[in-house]
């Protein structure tokens, strides 16, 4: 023991068995084709920049997603009401020409139910708060955007319900 050195702790725990590993229940969502049951789900995705929202739609539906593509919040609110009570999840970029997305997903939200809604953001999420104090099920993931990153969080917030 070296004095005034701090303390060592060492810490043994038990490990697991694989049988043990493979009792965890997994819970399926039923899909029409036998994909990979963890991208099941439509999503909206609203993005005025059509390289970005290209290969965020094109990864998504390699997971298995139906993708919904917007170009701006105007065209979103049309296709949210065309296909209202169908939008597992809608994906929106913040800033946009004309309808920006909380004012959008303000419009949007009797054709989304409780859907959760990510937004994709330059911006620091405190500038949006306020906009959106009143809205549930709302997150944020910050641009530039990582693709890896999204589809982690949109299979994350899909199955959170």
């Amino acid at each position: 023991n070296v004095e005034g050195g701090g303390a060592a702790f060492r810490i043994f725990l038990p490990e697991a068995a694989e049988a043990e590993l493979a009792e965890t229940p997994v819970i399926e969502k039923v899909a029409k084709a036998p994909r990979d049951l963890s991208g099941a789900g439509r999503i909206l995705f609203v993005e005025d920049e059509a390289a970005v929202r290209g290969i965020a739609a094109r990864l998504l539906r390699q997971r298995g997603y139906d993708v919904i593509e917007a170009e701006d919040g105007e065209q979103a609110l049309e296709l949210a009401e065309l296909h209202a009570g169908t939008i597992d999840m809608m994906i929106s970029d913040v800033i946009m020409p004309g309808l920006d997305g909380p004012a959008l997903l303000k419009k949007a939200r009797q054709y989304l139910g409780d859907a959760p809604v990510l937004f994709i953001s330059g911006y620091a999420e405190s500038d949006f708060s306020d906009l959106l104090q009143d809205e549930v099920g709302v997150s944020f993931l910050p641009k530039p955007l990582d693709i890896k990153t999204l589809a982690e969080r949109v299979k994350q917030e899909l199955h959170a319900g």
